[in-house]
């Protein structure tokens, strides 16, 4: 396999997440932050004070939004979902760090935490229609108003939200991104995705930066996969750090869903299975489907992750994707 470092010399496939690995998360964490700001303060204008101050006010400089990501919470609808549920357990609108200290002394993992809060929250359970409500101001925050009601065919609130979609940005600069997917492509490895974010919140980047040709559709595994399947198997927590997304990034989204709950599929494939993430969720996700794991430092942490993912046992520590061709 010329052109590629050694890490790769024994895989076939490579699955990577998105955000963190290939798109910066800021237009993400952002949209959580203003969607927590809104539901906890209607009456103001978050617009006035700017999506980045309110970002570092509502995750505490960011300290929530890194604790629960190493928690395994891997959605940035989950992300408000949390901090506005311990918000209304608490009674608070503003005391952020009490919020934190609320999540934090749960001392929980994900699923943990979301059964939790399924039973304390004042929004009731992840997926219901409390949960919901978030998710519509989420994404009218993230697509815009206008991209909203064309994309899940429903209404816009009163406030007119420009979108933050159209301000994001590759997490490596996009001639190396381009470099690293080309390269992986020509040297016969076979490209898919596993992330939080739902089918068409991703086709913008692939084809803005004209990189979707690089991936195989059949092992692009978004959010809404997730959500077809949590349906059809009533009670079922999929997303990560289920390992669910990768498995069926690596069987192929033909592959029926019932047999990957099952265990019914090919575990020498995931010897040959390479997962490339910047998160708790991820390396659960992969580690739980029996395969390898490649940390990358561009996530939240940055740097301060190496010493969480040695202690995790990821098999690669990059400082970023370009590394894989290196």
């Amino acid at each position: 396999m010329k052109k590629l470092s050694d890490i790769l010399s024994k895989y076939e496939i490579l699955l990577f997440d998105m955000d963190g690995v290939i798109t910066s998360e800021k237009r993400y964490w952002d949209a959580a932050a203003l969607t927590v700001y809104e539901y906890l303060n209607p009456d103001l204008d978050p617009a006035k004070t700017g999506a980045r101050a309110i970002y570092d006010k509502v995750t505490c400089g960011g300290k929530t939004v890194t604790y629960l990501k190493e928690a395994g919470v891997n959605s940035n609808w989950d992300t408000a979902y949390v901090i506005l549920s311990a918000a209304k357990i608490l009674g608070v609108k503003d005391d952020f760090k009490a919020v934190y200290d609320y999540i934090s002394d749960l001392s929980m993992g994900a699923l943990e935490m979301y059964a939790h809060f399924g039973k304390n929250s004042p929004f009731g359970e992840r997926g219901g229609q409390g949960y919901q409500r978030i998710v519509d101001v989420f994404q009218e925050w993230y697509l815009g108003s206008e991209l909203y009601e064309k994309a899940w065919q429903k209404p816009a609130g009163e406030k007119t939200k420009k979108g933050l979609i159209w301000f994001e940005e590759p997490i490596v600069p996009l001639k190396t991104l381009t470099k690293v997917l080309k390269t992986l492509c020509e040297a016969g490895l076979s490209l898919g995705i596993g992330t939080g974010r739902v089918r068409y919140e991703i086709d913008y980047p692939l084809k803005k930066w004209d990189i979707e040709k690089y991936f195989d559709e059949n092992r692009i595994v978004t959010y809404t996969e997730i959500i077809n399947a949590e349906k059809s198997m009533p009670g079922k927590t999929l997303t990560k750090p289920h390992p669910f997304m990768f498995i069926k990034g690596m069987t192929g989204l033909k592959y029926d869903n019932y047999r990957i709950i099952g265990g019914d599929y090919d575990k020498a494939l995931a010897k040959k299975t390479l997962v490339i993430g910047d998160a708790g969720a991820d390396i659960l996700a992969a580690q739980g489907g029996g395969m390898d794991f490649a940390a990358v430092l561009t996530g939240i942490s940055g740097q301060r992750a190496r010493r969480y993912f040695e202690q995790m046992g990821a098999t690669h520590i990059l400082n970023d994707i370009s590394e894989l061709i290196k």
